[in-house]
């Protein structure tokens, strides 16, 4: 017995015609049939086995054709069978409640032996169909929900949106935000004599290790190029505590690389850079499209960063101005830069 043939239910209280029916179907090749003498027996074997089509008589001693229908239609885990009604009775309005319950035929006693397999391989083919139907809008919703977790992972869940709200210029000015770089000191050197493996490998438990920590803070992760760390605080999403909320993370960064260094091959010592501006953020591209941050406050920040030491978090004097009294400062220090500026930035840490 093939399990993947269809399964046929034949509800019938007269023993002569469950035979009947059972031989024509047999005759038709059909090898997976069931028989119940009873609307009760009927919905007790629907309930512990998937048919793809139920012949069901009208008229039983317990329940009723139009009972079992009503039951089998309105659980959702049986509703989409196909139901042949069968019935010595033609009253009009009986065929019509029958059709506004769900079922998808009504079959007069005697019935004819063609019309009834035309109308059997009717109402199985619908149900293949159907079934072909939901297996595809089933593949569908998978793939959807494959693209927007991915769409996730690489864009804020704010842009995500936009995006799939058919916006396609996403382009956006923030006056005030605090731009975070973070790197490797030393990373050549101590990668040198690293096989490729272990260099991807120390790096993904640091980064994986800030990606919670920006999560948590809710800081927004731009991009790591090599060993450089980007993230941004107050874009996409305004907020007024930025540069305090990313001084904060930049100082849990500097403690969870140390927490790591049991942990990886050779100590990886980071130093962070922060500074406050505006800035510009859009999504580009068009293959493997980016959101990414733009502007002279970027600049600025891997300015502060590269002049930052080991275990260290250095910010400019703007991001360092609207800290408060929550971290300790010391400064100011210089930092030139291409343009012949001089930079003020204090070493932040937290208050005792």
């Amino acid at each position: 017995m093939k399990s993947d043939s269809p399964a046929l239910l034949i509800v019938d209280d007269n023993e002569d015609n469950r035979y009947t029916l059972q031989l024509l179907l047999e005759a038709d090749g059909h090898e997976r049939i069931a028989s119940a003498s009873g609307g009760a027996e009927a919905m007790s074997l629907i309930e512990k086995q998937k048919f793809s089509l139920v012949l069901l008589d009208m008229m039983m001693p317990d329940l009723n054709g139009d009972e079992v229908l009503r039951m089998i239609k309105s659980n959702p885990d049986t509703r989409d069978i196909p139901v042949v009604m069968i019935s010595a009775d033609t009253d009009t309005e009986k065929v019509s409640k029958c059709i506004e319950l769900g079922a998808d035929d009504y079959l007069p006693k005697p019935f004819n032996p063609t019309i009834l397999r035309a109308r059997i391989g009717s109402a199985l083919r619908r149900e293949s169909l159907r079934l072909l139907e939901t297996e595809y809008l089933s593949g569908v919703e998978q793939q959807k929900r494959h693209s927007e977790s991915l769409l996730r992972n690489m864009l804020p869940p704010e842009i995500a949106t936009r995006l799939r709200n058919g916006e396609s210029n996403i382009a956006d000015h923030y006056d005030d935000a605090t731009v975070l770089f973070a790197d490797v000191v030393g990373f050549g050197n101590i990668t040198a004599r690293m096989k490729a493996y272990e260099i991807v490998g120390c790096l993904n438990q640091l980064f994986s290790e800030f990606d919670r920590l920006a999560e948590d803070a809710g800081v927004e992760k731009i991009k790591t190029i090599g060993d450089n760390y980007m993230a941004v605080a107050g874009v996409p999403t305004p907020r007024s505590n930025h540069a305090r909320t990313a001084t904060k993370l930049a100082l849990d960064m500097i403690k969870a690389a140390r927490r790591l260094h049991s942990r990886l091959p050779v100590p990886f010592p980071i130093r962070v850079g922060l500074h406050s501006g505006p800035v510009m953020a859009g999504v580009i591209g068009t293959r493997r499209f980016a959101y990414d941050v733009w502007g002279d406050t970027v600049n600025i920040a891997a300015r502060v960063e590269a002049a930052s030491q080991p275990n260290r978090v250095l910010t400019s004097a703007a991001t360092a101005k609207v800290l408060g009294g929550d971290f300790v400062l010391d400064g100011p220090q210089k930092i030139a830069n291409k343009e012949d500026r001089v930079l003020e930035a204090f070493f932040v840490d937290c208050r005792p």
